[in-house]
């Protein structure tokens, strides 16, 4: 059958019975209706009514046939409704990228928005460094992803927030009294990073590039609290993006500096223009930027 209006049209008449009845309630003349039901039966081969006086009854094969008919029309309608819905933005997936640390302080809380208005959107979270996750969003691994891509215009983006490059200093050190690092002075100093991918590991690499100084790496992880606990332990100087050393707990951080400015990059969601994405996605990212604006003005309170 290559629609499934002469099936609704046989189930509405096997239900009333009646031509006319079935027409008034299908909105069309019972003429049309009685060709369209003779149109259904030279399609199927065999005839679905017969009049038995003035009073019309179902064939043996009409009968068999009805209750697969009207299970088939509830289905379609199902269908229909989910397509509506997912087009609508209302059911659907997101997956999501992001590192463990932007989950914990900015992901976790914008759900719990998200959610209060897409509660049956399925969403599910990919973690990993920096270069991971734009490769997710590239080949449509992840629909959005919170990260910092070096060329921002090969993607639909919005800007989030700033995260600035932080170094934890070792107990004792004489530079806790100062208000901030300048990169240049780590000169062969002991420093802990997180591994190639991060954005942290980038701005820092990128500074001491252009600083023209070669520290030394003692440690590279992926946990921003391995890195703090061995600053404590007093063995070198821990760096870190003020977004990855959010819940980390220890002495205050000194802002790192390069030529006396703040070493600073700008954190975005990016999604990818050239890939689908579900009709949720505008309404996650405005949860984001509502995360963000809340958390900031929650700090300057």
């Amino acid at each position: 059958m290559r629609d499934l209006r002469k099936l609704h049209f046989f189930v509405t008449v096997a239900e009333v019975m009646n031509l006319s009845r079935a027409a008034e309630a299908l909105n069309i003349s019972q003429s049309a209706l009685s060709r369209q039901i003779q149109a259904l039966e030279e399609e199927l081969g065999f005839p679905l009514f017969e009049r038995i006086g003035k009073r019309l009854a179902l064939t043996v094969e009409a009968e068999a046939m009805l209750p697969r008919a009207a299970e088939l029309l509830e289905r379609a309608e199902a269908l229909s409704l989910r397509a509506d819905a997912v087009a609508r933005g209302q059911i659907g997936h997101l997956r999501i990228g992001a590192t463990a640390q932007t989950i914990a302080s900015l992901i976790a809380p914008a759900l719990t928005r998200f959610r209060t208005s897409h509660p049956r959107v399925e969403v599910a979270l990919v973690e990993g460094p920096n270069r991971f996750l734009i490769e997710m969003v590239e080949r449509g691994g992840a629909h959005l992803a919170i990260t910092t891509p070096d060329d921002i215009g090969a993607f639909h983006n919005q800007p989030l927030f700033m995260a600035e490059l932080l170094a934890y200093l070792p107990p004792g050190d004489m530079r806790h009294a100062a208000q901030a690092l300048p990169i240049e002075t780590l000169a062969d100093a002991p420093v802990l990073l997180l591994r190639r991918g991060f954005m942290t590991r980038d701005l820092v690499d990128e500074s001491c590039r252009q600083a023209g100084v070669r520290p030394r790496v003692v440690l590279e992880s992926d946990s921003p609290h391995a890195l703090v606990a061995m600053v404590e332990a007093g063995h070198g100087i821990a760096m870190l993006s003020s977004s990855a050393a959010r819940g980390v707990r220890s002495s205050p951080p000194k802002r790192v500096t390069l030529a006396g400015q703040p070493v600073r990059r700008q954190v975005s969601a990016i999604w990818n223009p050239a890939r689908h994405h579900p009709a949720s996605l505008p309404v996650l990212v405005d949860c984001l930027q509502r995360t963000v604006q809340s958390d900031s003005d929650s700090r300057t309170e």
